[in-house]
């Protein structure tokens, strides 16, 4: 039972690290242009509108199903538009350019900031 008890709890706090990591990096690089009222005014998806969010997965699934060598999933693919940049968003999206002490622009952080705004 303990052991149960220990899993469960560092399971958790892995979710609560990750949540707290793409938060970090939204806060840091993206809610200038992902911010619920910008978004709209530069056609880019906005944090924690579901539907917008879905609607950019979908497109992602397709695209990962027409590249498999090149996307293993939907994020690969949402991840390769974020670093080239797509649209107005600049490649990296603003993580590089931010001036937040001891920022992280990893995959890892970038992608949990993108699971942070679509609520994934």
């Amino acid at each position: 039972m303990k052991k149960l008890l220990v899993v469960f709890l560092l399971s958790a706090s892995n979710v609560v690290f990750a949540w707290g990591l793409g938060k970090k990096t939204y806060q840091s690089a993206c809610q200038n242009c992902h911010a619920p009222q910008l978004a709209k005014a530069i056609k880019a998806p906005a944090a924690f509108n579901k539907k917008e969010w879905d609607i950019r997965f979908k497109h992602a699934a397709i695209e990962s199903k027409k590249n498999p060598g090149q996307y293993k999933s939907a994020m690969d693919y949402l991840l390769y538009s974020l670093t080239i940049g797509k649209g107005l968003m600049q490649h990296g999206g603003l993580c590089n350019e931010s001036e937040v002490v001891n920022k992280d622009c990893s995959s890892k952080a970038l992608i949990e900031a993108i699971n942070y705004m679509s609520q994934r």
